[in-house]
């Protein structure tokens, strides 16, 4: 401990004014910890979302409504001009023990030690990346599910499941120039179609 620690400790033990402000100081500080920890905990995790959603795509596009060619509409979350794919990004904010497969009808979040069911996330996905590829046919469309670090996959993880960790496995972020001609035109096809909406922003 530095020798120049001890005197104002010293000053500190000695002031009754001073400790009390500074028990008054330490105390609140931790009591503002408590109450806003969820919402440092969201800001972290939406902090680390947004990271890998930059790490996908050169361009993106929030909250699209598209036809999915079935006289329905799906909405996209996040749609992504990725360096040979266009991709289409669901964020799953779960906590807990997740459980699921692609063949499987519920997957299964366990959280305490209770459990709740949820619809397989992979059909209303499919849905989207489909309704995407009316709009963009012939290039390539892939989706994803995008769970934050609060989600564990004790088991296998699906292969379409991606988490902030994640993301020192991904490639690099695609620069304009990586992507393919055919894949910026399809692109601009999108947003053309978005304008005509009236939803593009």
């Amino acid at each position: 401990m530095p020798d120049s620690f001890h005197p104002l400790l010293q000053q500190l033990l000695n002031n009754d004014d001073l400790l009390t402000a500074v028990l008054v100081t330490v105390i609140a500080a931790l009591v503002l910890l408590f109450l806003f920890r969820a919402r440092l905990k969201n800001w972290r995790q939406e902090r680390m979302i947004g990271r890998v959603i930059r790490r996908l795509g050169v361009r993106s596009m929030k909250d699209i409504h598209l036809p999915d060619g079935m006289g329905g509409e799906v909405t996209i979350e996040h749609l992504l001009l990725g360096r040979d794919t266009i991709h289409v990004v669901g964020v799953k904010r779960f906590e807990g023990l997740i459980f699921g497969s692609p063949h499987t009808d519920q997957w299964t979040q366990v959280i305490d030690r209770r459990s709740y069911k949820f619809d397989n996330p992979d059909n209303y996905l499919q849905r989207q990346v489909d309704a995407v590829s009316l709009v963009t046919p012939g290039v390539s469309v892939s989706g994803w599910h995008l769970f934050g670090h609060s989600a564990k996959f004790p088991k296998d993880k699906p292969e379409n499941v991606l988490q902030p960790g994640d993301i020192r496995s991904l490639p690099r972020r695609p620069r304009r120039r990586d992507i393919p001609k055919p894949l910026h035109a399809a692109w601009k096809q999108l947003v053309k179609y978005r304008k005509n909406k009236g939803a593009f922003a």
